[in-house]
């Protein structure tokens, strides 16, 4: 790319997938050349995937040098390591994401665990939580700098395990007649899915040069960029196309998610309505039928519950909005989530 103009983020795009591919390849062949998992990998990373936390990483990194008016030249070359660190991370938690909500389909194509086996599958991810920090530690980075990384990249990572289990927990309480708030969701959103958007922001922007005064108001940007991430996977999920078995993949697997949890506070305590969508999401995957589905899509149609969902969705890119010191790498998001809302 001869000009690192964040205006042209198809460009950059382009660049970031060509640099990650060829740091993927020479990460197979140092730290897997001869293992049994090295085809497992191989198969997962290829299978596609937007690839935006990496672009994040080059993005944010692009813009602190160069409003800071630092050489631009090398950049891209410094925040690789660490963009392909985010990947794997963000990848690892696919693997195992996808085991636990028995999902067998990703990105159209069979999940890990279902190709080659659970076990085969646990150990991929595994690995992959392990890499991104020997990448980290073999990078030409300062030791200040490595030091921030490798921290940064360990509390984002333990943030996702942890909103991971938050949401096996409010599944369970759910499961046995509790209510879950917006507010609870949001709060298990924070770690699953706003980490594995401060982790490249705010990485990339460190290496840019950026201290903690420039990022903070990064922090909270990513924290909106990722509850409306989340409430626009979990439209959808139910009203789009997320590339896996059948629409409402969530409510076949009993998963809470933001339409619903706005539904069941719609339809209040002891309506008809509400025991049979209670029913539906409570009852095993292998016993709930399409029109059961069906029927839970249809309540949130009546209910209103697609508007509001996406009235809080472009709330919350507002108040991502508000990092104007990072209005190129937020703005870039936002208009990304927003184009997969349209049309429906």
């Amino acid at each position: 790319m001869s000009e690192k103009n964040l205006s042209n983020w198809d460009s950059l795009q382009k660049e970031s997938t060509e640099r990650l591919d060829r740091a993927f390849a020479e990460a197979q062949g140092h730290f897997f050349m001869g293992s049994p998992m090295r085809d497992m990998l191989e198969y997962h990373f290829k299978s596609g995937g937007k690839r935006i936390r990496p672009l994040l990483v080059f993005g944010a990194a692009l813009s602190y040098a160069r409003k800071m008016g630092c050489d631009e030249t090398s950049i891209l070359d410094i925040a690789q390591p660490y963009a392909l660190a985010v990947e794997l991370l963000h990848n690892a938690t696919l693997i195992h994401d996808d085991i636990q909500d028995g999902d067998r389909t990703r990105r159209g194509a069979e999940t890990l665990w279902v190709k080659y086996s659970t076990a085969q599958a646990i150990n991929c991810g595994d690995a992959w939580f392990f890499v991104p920090n020997l990448l980290i530690q073999e990078a030409a980075y300062g030791p200040e700098l490595k030091l921030s990384l490798l921290e940064l990249l360990q509390r984002k990572t333990l943030a996702v395990i942890e909103g991971q289990a938050q949401e096996f927990e409010l599944k369970e309480r759910f499961a046995h007649g509790e209510d879950i708030t917006v507010l609870q969701y949001l709060a298990m959103v924070e770690g699953k899915t706003s980490a594995l958007f401060s982790m490249p922001l705010i990485g990339g922007a460190r290496i840019g040069g950026a201290g903690a005064v420039e990022t903070e108001a990064l922090e909270k940007a990513a924290l909106h960029l990722g509850h409306a991430f989340q409430i626009q996977d979990d439209l959808l999920d139910l009203w789009g196309d997320k590339g896996r078995d059948q629409a409402g993949s969530d409510i076949a697997e009993g998963k809470l998610s933001y339409p619903l949890v706005l539904l069941l506070a719609r339809l209040g305590r002891g309506s008809h309505e509400r025991a049979k969508v209670e029913a539906i999401v409570r009852a095993p995957r292998e016993k709930t039928s399409a029109e059961d589905v069906a029927y839970v899509i249809h309540c949130m149609e009546k209910e209103g519950v697609k508007e509001v969902a996406k009235d809080d969705f472009h709330r919350h890119l507002k108040e991502a909005r508000g990092a104007e010191f990072w209005a190129d790498v937020v703005e870039y998001l936002a208009s990304f989530l927003e184009e997969k809302v349209k049309g429906f």
